[in-house]
């Protein structure tokens, strides 16, 4: 349940920031010129927004994430203390750059939070929905098992605590699923990757030690696509 209970947080935080991030969209586009009337508006909508972000930082946050979110918040105020008058408008896109640099540290905390992750009966029914045209054969190898034992799994009447490369693919085919089919994932893991020193993630995962690597390389091909 707290694990249900910090996504749901991270989640709410997350529609926060979106909206100050439409609002200043929507600020920058209705803004020619920045006169003194339209600059303090600015100032002001500065003040709130970094004001209402960092009330609504999750305290399920770990220290690193929320200092890095408190330093782009603090980048926004300075653009608009160290403003260019020759280039009015530079701080509004100043704002929309670090509240993205926001999103990301969510979406970075959004992986570490799978729903169920606690239960390897919702993880591998999660991982079958998200999947579709995966058959459970070929999803067992991808989890190092067998179409048995995930039949076994998803049979069990109690709750069974999920292996460290079942929950580490379950958290790899979250973010990958944003960019991929069912078999573009799939595939994804098959591939050499000079991140990984040519090797493949399938070959990394069952590495702790290559556990960050892998997930950075997720999210980084997430990125790569614009989501």
């Amino acid at each position: 349940m707290a694990a249900i209970a910090e996504r749901s947080d991270l989640e709410q935080f997350n529609e926060v920031v979106d909206l100050w991030q439409h609002r200043v969209s929507r600020a920058l586009e209705q803004v020619p010129v920045a006169d003194g009337e339209v600059w303090d508006r600015w100032a002001d909508t500065v003040r709130q927004l970094s004001e209402a972000i960092d009330r609504a930082v999750p305290p399920s946050l770990d220290a690193e994430a929320v200092a890095e979110i408190r330093g782009d918040l603090l980048a926004i105020t300075q653009s608009v203390l160290a403003h260019d008058p020759k280039r009015p408008l530079d701080s509004y896109e100043q704002a929309l750059l670090r509240l993205e640099a926001i999103r990301h540290v969510i979406r970075d905390a959004l992986d570490q939070h799978l729903p169920g992750e606690h239960d390897a009966r919702a993880l591998v029914a999660g991982l079958q929905e998200a999947l579709p045209r995966v058959g459970r054969r070929e999803l067992a190898r991808l989890l190092g098992t067998s179409d048995r034992s995930l039949q076994r799994i998803l049979a069990s009447r109690r709750a069974l605590e999920p292996s460290r490369r079942l929950l580490l693919i379950a958290r790899l085919v979250d973010v990958l699923r944003r960019a991929w089919t069912p078999e573009g994932v799939v595939a994804w893991f098959e591939r050499p990757r000079p991140a990984l020193d040519g090797g493949r993630p399938l070959d990394a995962i069952d590495d702790p030690a290559r556990e960050q690597d892998v997930l950075a390389l997720a999210r980084a091909g997430l990125a790569q696509h614009g989501s």
